[in-house]
């Protein structure tokens, strides 16, 4: 049975949990669900620390037309509207990072359109699942904006550089299926089974151990730099701390029985600092 997550009452962000896994909302239907300063500290504080037996995260938007059109600029103009650009955009690195750094996987569920910031959000996550009828954009340059380091750096570790340019420099809206085509999206479904599609995957992210699907969620993160012997030495960090662990014992008898492997709730390792 789901009950309210304690910060269901944060501004724009409805969020809905059961024992394993947590959904977030983007609530602002009279905005096309832009995300404003509110709903991106909601978004920081719910993927942060979530409940040791959380096992995943759906981030999706709220209604059937919107993922999110980007970030909320209001009605202004100017330095004014400038001076909010910019601190929108360290709001929103903020929530792509907590994303990223989350201690469980985060699937975005596309439910509509993802413009902007939005979609640099949807980025940010593990995966990305789109309903068939969902448009994904980048209208950076048509808006005169240089997209931040941080931002374009995601897009060019899942799309490489000459897919990121032609998604930038052109502003061009994709379909859900092209997006597919190039790599921004991993799979497109009906509508209809958008999040039933998401919690298929959390079941097979359950049927893992904890301390592997952490581990190597780091280790992916440490490996789209450039790899170094830093590098190598931190990942090596990460798979000793999962051999080492009471959950490796576990996730090898159950293979070896041929049942299903019984984990015990606990917090995910630390990434190591290089």
């Amino acid at each position: 049975m789901q009950r309210p997550h304690p910060l269901a009452s944060a501004p724009g962000l409805l969020i809905d949990e059961d024992a394993q896994a947590i959904v977030l909302r983007i609530h602002n239907p009279a905005r096309a669900n832009a995300v404003d300063d509110d709903i991106l500290a909601a978004i920081v504080r719910a993927v942060e620390h979530p409940r040791p037996e959380v096992r995943a995260i759906v981030l999706t938007g709220s209604g059937e037309r919107h993922f999110s059109s980007g970030l909320d600029l209001g009605d202004l103009a100017g330095a004014a509207l400038a001076d909010r650009l910019r601190r929108g955009e360290r709001r929103l690195g903020q929530a792509a990072a907590a994303i990223a750094a989350c201690p469980c996987p985060v699937i975005a569920a596309i439910n509509g359109a993802a413009f902007g910031g939005a979609l640099e959000l949807a980025v940010a996550c593990d995966w990305r699942i789109a309903g068939d009828a969902a448009w994904l954009g980048m209208p950076a340059a048509r808006l005169g904006v240089v997209y931040s380091p941080h931002g374009l750096a995601r897009f060019l570790a899942i799309l490489g550089p000459a897919r990121t340019r032609q998604l930038f420099l052109t502003g061009r809206p994709l379909t859900a299926d092209r997006a597919m085509q190039i790599g921004l999206v991993d799979q497109v479904v009906p509508a209809a089974d958008l999040l039933a599609t998401a919690r298929e995957a959390i079941g097979d992210i359950v049927t893992a151990a904890p301390v592997a699907v952490a581990g190597m969620r780091a280790a992916i993160r440490l490996l789209e730099g450039a790899p170094s012997g830093e590098t190598t030495h931190a990942i090596e960090q990460l798979r000793e701390a999962a051999f080492a662990s009471a959950q490796f014992r576990e996730g090898l008898a159950a293979f070896r029985e041929r049942r299903s492997a019984r984990w015990e709730p606990t917090v995910p390792p630390t990434e190591p600092s290089l």
